[in-house]
């Protein structure tokens, strides 16, 4: 896992099934940057102060009224608040709410990512209590006899995901690709 080296900026590149957790405060852009074909990654984020204020997809659907949030959207945490709002998104609608296990099934998520929020000592949800992913970089279509597909062409070398942060956050990602490193984390004003 990846250490942030400074609190006002850092860049953390994340090989295939690598994760970074990290405090965010409040106001700091976060951006992501896709490193080639077939990248993306699984992203969480919950307030630092109350773990079960969580980055909720169905509060951030049912605010927006689309599962494909847009640049100057904010997304939604559990209690209604803006947790972030996209500031970049060179893809276009790149930020996947529709399914949570495009990357890696639930189970291995959580498991990894509460394990290292106990060995950081984070706050952080019960096992049972982790929100689900949003996928950055990936898109899911749905097939004319209703099958769902990944359509990974949103990460192309170089594309860009900027978020802000509503509030002071915990995040967490793990990234998947094709190649090391797959994404790059960005923090900074």
């Amino acid at each position: 896992m990846q250490v942030l080296s400074s609190p006002n900026f850092d860049s953390v590149p994340l090989a295939p099934s690598q994760s970074w957790l990290a405090n965010i405060p409040a106001g700091m852009k976060l951006g992501f940057e896709a490193r080639g074909p077939g990248a993306g990654a699984a992203f969480f984020a919950w307030a630092h102060r109350d773990p079960f204020e969580q980055l909720s997809d169905a509060y951030t659907f049912m605010e927006l009224r689309w599962a494909r949030p847009r640049v100057g959207d904010s997304l939604y945490s559990t209690l209604r608040r803006p947790i972030l709002t996209i500031q970049r998104d060179d893809a276009g609608q790149s930020v996947d709410l529709l399914r949570h296990d495009v990357w890696w099934p639930r189970e291995e998520y959580v498991g990894l990512l509460s394990k290292e929020a106990a060995a950081r000592s984070f706050p952080a949800p019960e096992l049972r209590d982790w929100p689900f992913a949003v996928n950055l970089f990936a898109r899911t279509l749905v097939g004319a006899d209703g099958t769902l597909m990944t359509d990974v062409s949103a990460a192309v070398d170089g594309a860009r995901i900027e978020l802000i942060t509503g509030f002071e956050v915990v995040v967490g990602v793990i990234a998947a690709g094709q190649r090391s490193p797959a994404i790059e984390v960005i923090v900074g004003l």
